[in-house]
């Protein structure tokens, strides 16, 4: 059986624990399930990616200053990308959080960048492509899902008993799976790491980071 690549082939694993008959589309739902699913489906994925430090959803960006805040102990502030869910390190992938002193105000970043132009910043993504979901991923966002639906959609207490025991299990496979992937290295600059940065900023992001696991949960 093909791997699922799409939202519709995770809901259709969901229902398959609710034993629930399939679906065929979420984007233009037409039936009670299909709306359920096109209703939680989101908000699910991006509760369950920002449960965790996930590798395949790090994504690191330059992002550009916007100005001074107007009233705040901060000196700058900078926008965060539009699939930007959770932040991981600034300036230094190797440096906790717990070390930087920053808020964090709606879409922006408070932060003391000393004026420059960019700050580097390594972020957990809205990463919607199911493709690069990792097998142990796909099978706890279902069982996420499922957990959900189930209320909705009056599954028996000993089905979603047996769905939470999975849950869990899974979970702590999925982690400990992520966290086997090799731990952050800081490359030089290169013409393809610093491709569309300012150059006047002198920094370098890379695309390549990975952090260990448990890091800033």
């Amino acid at each position: 059986m093909s791997r699922p690549s799409s939202d519709v082939a995770i809901c259709n694993l969901a229902l398959d624990q609710l034993k629930e008959s399939s679906i065929t589309i979420i984007s233009t739902p037409v039936t009670k399930v299909e709306e359920l699913c096109a209703r939680w489906y989101d908000l699910i994925r991006q509760s369950v990616l920002t449960s965790y430090n996930w590798n395949f959803a790090l994504l690191s960006a330059a992002i550009s200053r916007g100005g001074t805040p107007t009233i705040s102990d901060y000196p700058d502030y900078y926008a965060f990308p539009n699939n930007y869910l959770k932040l991981r390190a600034i300036g230094d992938p190797q440096r906790p959080l717990s070390q930087e002193t920053y808020e964090i105000q709606g879409n922006y970043l408070l932060y003391n960048g000393g004026g420059e132009t960019t700050l580097d910043i390594w972020y957990t993504k809205d990463e919607t492509t199911v493709s690069l979901y990792p097998a142990l991923f796909i099978k706890l966002l279902s069982e996420e899902l499922a957990l959900v639906l189930g209320k909705k959609l009056t599954a028996r207490p000993s089905i979603l008993a047996e769905i939470r025991k999975d849950r869990e299990e899974t979970r702590r496979l999925a982690r400990s799976a992520d966290g086997q992937i090799r731990p952050p290295s800081r490359y030089e600059s290169s013409k393809i790491v610093n491709a569309g940065l300012n150059p006047a900023s002198h920094r370098t992001v890379a695309g390549a980071y990975e952090f260990p696991a448990g890091m800033d949960e």
